[in-house]
């Protein structure tokens, strides 16, 4: 939509084609595509480099996002229990320990799980081909680090659990249900699991991993073993796909989640389920279900309220409802390889000429 003459869209605009130019020249990422929406107008899409607005991103770990509202969605239709133990779903986890592990637990990375799950490197060292059953087998056999609701500590192999209680309470693959539940209510073609190679910015360059140069298939090694989008990454977005998830975010998930649900998510959580255990400043951020809290420094100085997601490969979702903000910003950082620049620095930078407009 066209902008008002008193919104500051062009010199909002100028800084940030600025910034993605400059990222792309300082070698951040080859591709870096963004997507603004300040107090419901939506500026245009801009990219840097090797994109266009068609471009699609491997989301990585704001995929978890995903994976939260198709949990909660499910939980809404009584499938799942947020407190209930998900042993009484899988029996992996109904005996020990994990016996009392719930799903609002998994969601906030406060299970005990450690962070991640290697059995796709076991199985590749073994010279054994990825069979998704057994690798299921092998994740959902992982030990916890410590007891569920006594820390914090980032997880993809929890989401990946969620996955899979989610898959045995329906008995429907992963990708059917995402697609079905989610993606069709939002109605966009710029969001997917299953993209086509030649609009995807390639990732990473992995020979030592038979991959080659990864295109339009998931970086991320543990979803790439399970076969594409699981519970921890494999979705790709355009900026604007992933704007249009922003800003149904923004609004409360109508027609996707109740009310009460949505508000859960954008809840902050971990007060409540780590009682004593809870430390105000480790680790620096909140979280509610799925959803970070004032993730710093990625989210700038003024992101004190903002919610969102980063990814391992570049990519960042941040919406906040104070100020009526949402941006969605991709890139493909880890092109050719994951040693460069985090992009810490360019969401930051991103971040605070967004907010710096909204308060004009």
């Amino acid at each position: 939509m066209n902008a008002p003459h008193h919104f500051p869209a062009t010199d909002m605009r100028r800084n940030l084609q600025g910034l993605l130019d400059q990222a792309v020249g300082d070698g951040v990422a080859p591709a870096v595509g963004c997507a603004v929406a300040l107090r419901g107008v939506e500026l245009p899409v801009l990219t840097a480099g090797d994109a266009s607005v068609d471009t699609f991103y491997d989301l990585a770990s704001v995929t978890k996002l995903f994976t939260t509202v198709t949990a909660l969605i499910l939980v809404d239709d009584g499938v799942l229990d947020l407190d209930a133990p998900v042993g009484r779903r899988l029996p992996a986890y109904a005996r020990g320990p994990k016996a009392a592990v719930t799903l609002r637990q998994l969601l906030t990375h406060t299970s005990g799980l450690p962070s991640e799950w290697r059995g796709w490197h076991t199985a590749l060292s073994q010279g054994r081909s990825f069979e998704r059953g057994a690798l299921i087998a092998d994740l959902l056999a992982t030990e916890l680090e410590a007891a569920p609701g006594t820390r914090f500590a980032y997880s993809c192999a929890g989401f990946n659990t969620i996955m899979a209680l989610a898959e045995h309470a329906t008995k429907a693959p992963w990708g059917q249900l995402v697609k079905e539940r989610l993606l069709y209510q939002l109605a966009t073609d710029g969001i997917t699991g299953t993209p086509r190679i030649e609009q995807c910015a390639p990732t990473e360059f992995q020979p030592g991993l038979g991959r080659g140069l990864v295109r339009g298939i998931v970086h991320d090694e543990a979803a790439w073993s399970l076969g594409g989008l699981s519970g921890n990454a494999g979705m790709f977005a355009t900026a604007d796909g992933l704007r249009v998830f922003g800003m149904a975010l923004l609004e409360g998930l109508p027609g996707i989640l109740s009310p009460a649900m949505a508000a859960q998510m954008w809840r902050s959580q971990l007060p409540e389920i780590l009682g004593s255990n809870f430390n105000p400043l480790e680790p620096g951020y909140g979280h509610g279900l799925g959803l970070r809290i004032n993730q710093q420094p990625s989210m700038g100085v003024d992101g004190i309220e903002a919610r969102g997601h980063g990814g391992f490969t570049g990519t960042s979702l941040l919406v906040d409802r104070s100020r009526g903000v949402v941006v969605s910003l991709l890139s493909n950082r880890v092109n050719p390889s994951r040693d460069g620049d985090d992009a810490t620095g360019l969401r930051k930078a991103v971040s605070d000429v967004v907010y710096s407009g909204a308060s004009n």
